[in-house]
């Protein structure tokens, strides 16, 4: 049955309400996953009220990271922009390469890892740790997800061509088919690696946090989603969106039976089998339980007004590159800061919120500027 997904877009920008508050919320979520989380991972705040709290925003949170890259495959299957290849990865460049050139510069010089690179052994050491985290790791680990996003968008114009390059050799088999099938194989890539990182066979910081393989089911089902959502009819959509609610909600309640069982956990979970976020598999089952459930959203045209988390969600490329510098100089850094958010464990979120709107806002206010200057230079140049 044929059936098509809500557009709720909001008059003024022509943007996809629904989309942005997606994005917003899960902007959101990966400001708490790191400073909520650094509360769990420190022998100073264990078992403590910010403990639990910081824990529990940094398990919740986690469906962030899938959730962010199939709305890029979303977003970029949906785009109706005629590009050659080399415009296409200019515009890629720009748009996300080099603010994130910019940005790990600047974490380089400004959270100590300057020191830690001059201290390797040789220029050939040094030159091999600054292309592994460029291109990789991230110069910050927890920018990892710009060079695995830009993996993705390389990938792109082949993982969208797939499917009819496919139907060009087996015409008997329809694109969407195709897409389907492709779909189901990347899900099943996806879950083994997640196994295998799971049990240590492999490295779970090489293969599964920052690898595009193990990602690259939810850009491709986000990329395809047009295609994919017409072999399931609209009732079963909203049949199915509430058994992946519910699926969801099982699985964390399983997840928080781990990770509050203080003789698994010990004193913080960092670095052991409790720290494999996204590997896990009552996560795995999360994520993709929780990602399905809003993606039923889009096809039952969920509508929702814009506010606070639609209004972040237009600059999150912004809010993830910078955060953890204006965290690390605005409170990670103050002891007094930290022992505040343990007498007063609420001013976690509080430092969460202020500092992603904080991003955002001046991020706008120089749009503005530079919309105002680029329209008054445009009136000038009319003028003569």
């Amino acid at each position: 049955m044929k059936n098509s997904a809500a557009k709720p877009a909001t008059p003024e920008t022509g943007r996809n309400a629904y989309i942005d508050a997606l994005r917003g919320v899960s902007i959101f979520g990966v400001v708490c996953i790191h400073f909520a989380g650094s509360f769990v991972t420190t022998d100073d705040f264990a078992w403590s009220p910010s403990f639990y709290l910081g824990l529990f925003l940094n398990q919740v949170f986690i469906f962030a990271v899938p959730l962010f890259i199939f709305l890029s495959g979303l977003l970029a299957g949906a785009s109706k922009k005629k590009l050659t290849l080399a415009e296409y990865y200019r515009a890629r460049f720009w748009r996300i390469g080099f603010p994130y050139l910019l940005a790990s510069l600047a974490s380089f010089f400004l959270l100590n890892h300057y020191v830690a690179w001059l201290a390797l052994p040789g220029a050939w050491a040094r030159f091999v740790w600054l292309l592994q985290k460029v291109s990789y790791y991230g110069v910050e680990p927890t920018l990892y997800f710009i060079p695995l996003i830009l993996q993705l968008y390389i990938l792109q114009p082949f993982l969208k061509a797939l499917p009819q390059g496919l139907n060009r050799l087996v015409p008997a088999v329809s694109p969407d088919r195709f897409a389907l099938l492709l779909t189901a194989l990347l899900l099943i890539l996806h879950i083994s690696m997640g196994v295998l990182c799971f049990r240590n066979t492999l490295n779970y910081y090489d293969w599964g946090r920052p690898n595009p393989l193990f990602w690259v089911f939810y850009f491709f089902a986000g990329l395809h989603f047009r295609s994919l959502r017409e072999f399931i009819s609209p009732r079963m959509v909203r049949m199915g969106c509430w058994v992946a609610l519910l699926v969801a909600m099982a699985a964390m309640t399983w997840n928080f039976n781990h990770v509050l069982d203080r003789e698994v956990v010990g004193a913080n979970f960092e670095r052991n089998q409790l720290d494999f976020a996204y590997v896990r598999p009552e996560m795995l089952v999360y994520d993709l339980a929780v990602v399905a459930f809003l993606a039923a959203g889009l096809v039952l045209g969920w509508k929702i007004k814009t506010g606070l988390f639609s209004y972040l969600g237009r600059y999150t490329l912004e809010v993830y590159l910078w955060h953890i510098l204006v965290l690390y100089y605005g409170a990670w850094r103050y002891a007094d800061a930290l022992a505040a958010c343990r007498q007063l464990p609420e001013l976690i979120v509080v430092i969460c919120a202020t500092t992603a709107l904080l991003i955002a806002a001046l991020t706008d206010g120089w749009s503005r500027v530079k919309h105002f200057i680029g329209h008054h230079r445009l009136v000038l140049v009319k003028a003569e």
